[in-house]
C-alpha cells in the first residue's frame, strides 16, 4: 500500500514539474535579475526611529507595574507507615480529619492515604511493603 501511495505522488509530480515551460523560467529569471531600488539616504534619515518611545509611551510604561505571579512550593509528603488508622507522614502521626498543610487526611487504606483540598486530591502509597508479624 505504502510503495502505490510512493508510486502515485512521484507520478504526480513529475506531471507538475513539467508545467513550466523554459519561456517562462527565462522570463522569471530576467525579473530577478532586475535591478531593485531601494530607499535613497535623505528619506531614511528622516523617518521616525520606531524604537524610542514617545512621552505618552514613556507615561504609559511608568504607570504599569509589572505583574510578578505567586509562586507556592509544595512540600513533598513521604507516607512511611500505616497503623491502626493512622499515618505516618513526614516522621509526624496523622489520623483522618487532621490537618497536613492545605491538605486534610481522608480515606487511609491498608498500603494507601488519600490527601484532599478544595483543589483536589493526592494520594500517597507505601514505598516500601513491610508487614510485621506478631506472635
Amino acid at each position: 500500500m505504502k510503495k502505490i501511495i510512493l508510486m502515485a505522488i512521484l507520478l504526480s509530480l513529475s506531471l507538475y514539474s513539467g508545467s513550466l515551460s523554459s519561456d517562462q523560467i527565462t522570463r522569471m529569471v530576467n525579473k530577478i535579475k532586475k535591478e531593485r531600488v531601494g530607499i535613497t539616504l535623505l528619506k531614511l534619515e528622516s523617518t521616525v526611529n520606531p524604537f524610542v518611545l514617545t512621552k505618552k509611551e514613556e507615561n504609559l510604561t511608568k504607570e504599569l507595574k509589572p505583574i510578578i505571579p505567586k509562586i507556592v512550593i509544595e512540600p513533598v509528603y513521604h507516607l512511611d507507615a500505616i497503623l491502626n488508622n493512622a499515618v505516618f507522614i513526614n516522621k509526624k502521626w496523622y489520623k483522618r480529619g487532621n490537618r497536613l498543610g492545605i491538605y486534610k487526611v481522608g480515606h487511609i487504606s491498608k498500603t494507601s492515604v488519600t490527601l484532599k483540598s478544595s483543589d483536589g486530591s493526592k494520594i500517597l502509597s507505601l514505598k516500601k511493603k513491610k508487614f510485621i508479624k506478631l506472635h
